[in-house]
């Protein structure tokens, strides 16, 4: 089994947080994702001993599918970042 890695996120580097453990060309593919589209600090280390893969997940509401005419009150389906809920289009 390869190397694990753990990929480290935070505003400041001082207080940096692990937000996926997996391979290491795996979290630097996620951390070229994530570059344009956040702001803030990444860091690349190896994984404590005995580490599953693991990534953080985002927070949804009602799923990923697109907004439909839904029934029941399901509301609106969408996706909760820091700014509050945002539905999707």
């Amino acid at each position: 089994m390869a190397q694990l890695h753990q990929l480290l996120y935070g505003k400041s580097k001082k207080r940096m947080y692990v937000i996926m453990i997996d391979e290491k060309h795996k979290c630097e593919n996620y951390m070229k994702a994530r570059e344009h589209s956040t702001a803030g600090w990444h860091k690349i280390e190896l994984a404590p001993p005995n580490s599953n893969p693991w990534r953080q997940k985002s927070a949804t509401r009602n799923g990923n599918s697109p907004t439909k005419v839904r029934r029941h009150g399901e509301g609106l389906a969408g996706y909760i970042d820091k700014h509050g809920f945002n539905s999707h289009t």
